[in-house]
């Protein structure tokens, strides 16, 4: 007769190759360097955890931009200078066309602009947006002094 050790060895060989499996990947893990916990709070609103449910993430993002502020940068010479404030660009000229008259213009990276005729006793100025007429509005002064009256100053508008 045979001895009965062959089908016992069998059955501990799947015992013993998964507890060798599993101390190599105990191993393998182990080695993959230590794990750091952060401690933190969240204040946000419990309404920003429904949304986030739901797919919406824009709440969470919103919270986790930072907030910073640049100094404002500027590039000066011969009257034309570029500038980046509140994060727009800047486009300015200046010229002056005469002895007390002074050209100004004016325009952002959104075609916001204005521009601006002062003399000595005169004044006009004009802003818009872009090529749109409708937007255009308009201020201009005069001021003068009259005999017998006084200093006078008239203004217009393009207000309706």
């Amino acid at each position: 007769m045979a001895p009965r050790s062959a089908p016992r060895s069998r059955a501990v060989a799947p015992g013993l190759l998964v507890l060798a499996a599993l101390a190599a990947s105990l191993v393998y893990l182990g080695s993959l360097g230590p794990a750091y916990s952060v401690k933190g709070a969240w204040q946000g609103q419990p309404s920003t955890l429904k949304d986030t449910v739901k797919g919406d993430f824009g709440s969470v993002m919103e919270g986790l931009e930072p907030k910073v502020s640049f100094p404002p940068i500027a590039y000066h010479r011969e009257g034309v200078a570029l500038s980046v404030e509140d994060g727009r660009l800047n486009a300015d000229y200046t010229a002056k066309l005469d002895g007390d008259t002074l050209l100004q213009l004016r325009m952002n990276d959104e075609q916001e602009w204005r521009a601006s005729l002062r003399g000595e006793d005169a004044s006009l100025r004009v802003r818009g947006q872009g090529a749109d007429l409708d937007s255009l509005s308009w201020e201009a002064a005069q001021s003068s002094s009259v005999e017998d009256v006084g200093d006078v100053k008239v203004e217009f508008n393009s207000d309706k």
